[in-house]
């Protein structure tokens, strides 16, 4: 029997001689998808999410439609709906994700305890969570258990470019910026290809995403957040005094933005199919 896939249109077709892994051609957000972003995130995390929501939007999902490590939901409200089963462990979030509708099912656990059928799934997607994680050889192992043969992990994170494309090129200050960010696997694909091949799973394309101006500046404006004024962080205060058509214009200029890049990119879409 025939899986149901939702299909999302890209904002421009690849040329078919450059489709597949680091297929390069333009990618772009709707203003009224990066003007939510901007809104509910913020300058900086809007527009890395903006980037990663066009890349996700470019996918194929078939369902049914696991959603791991789905935080608050925002993200993927803005990629697919609705979502069979979301997966977190952060229970704050889940209940912000409960509100938005979109999701069947929420689990506050951890994928690997959260008790799901094996085969269950048909595709499993997560946006920035495995660079993050301690044990990447376990949780792969858990989402490769749930998949069904021929089911695909759509996965973001950034990449190993990451570090040297920040504000400041130092060392020292990737360092204490990856660790504020709580980041773990920065990884080249070759990296994650052979974790993945070690859970079942075979790379299929990746996307890149976010070249070394925009990662610098969005660097900027996360430092720029952390700025206090009187015992408030400033730029936030001066955002969120923005009138509606500061708002509306910023996401048309947003949507202007190309957020693609040659490999390695700041961040990187990868596809996986089980074996």
């Amino acid at each position: 029997m025939q899986l149901p896939v939702i299909r999302l249109r890209r904002e421009m077709a690849p040329d078919p001689a450059v489709e597949g892994r680091a297929a390069r051609y333009p990618l772009h957000l709707p203003a009224p998808m990066f003007r939510v972003l901007l809104e509910q995130q913020g300058p900086s995390l809007g527009l890395w999410r903006a980037a990663e929501v066009a890349a996700l939007r470019e996918q194929g999902y078939h369902r049914p439609v696991l959603d791991l490590g789905c935080g608050d939901g925002l993200v993927t409200s803005l990629v697919l709906r609705p979502v069979e089963v979301g997966v977190d462990p952060d229970g704050t979030a889940l209940a912000r994700a409960a509100r938005l509708g979109i999701y069947h099912r929420l689990i506050a656990r951890p994928l690997e305890t959260a008790g799901l059928p094996a085969e269950a799934f048909a595709t499993v997607i997560s946006n920035s969570v495995l660079e993050h994680v301690a044990d990447v050889d376990a949780l792969l192992a858990a989402v490769a258990r749930v998949l069904r043969p021929g089911g695909c992990l759509i996965f973001t994170a950034p990449t190993e470019a990451f570090s040297r494309w920040l504000l400041l090129p130092l060392a020292g200050y990737a360092a204490r910026r990856n660790r504020a960010l709580a980041h773990r696997n920065l990884w080249p694909v070759e990296r994650w290809a052979a974790h993945l091949e070690a859970a079942g799973l075979e790379i299929e394309s990746t996307r890149s995403y976010l070249r070394p101006g925009l990662v610098a500046a969005w660097d900027a404006l996360e430092v720029a957040q952390q700025v206090r004024i009187g015992g408030q962080r400033a730029l936030g205060r001066v955002w969120r005094r923005i009138p509606p058509g500061g708002f509306a214009r910023l996401a048309e200029w947003g949507a202007r933005l190309d957020l693609s890049a040659p490999e390695p990119g700041g961040g990187r879409l990868i596809v996986a199919r089980k074996r």
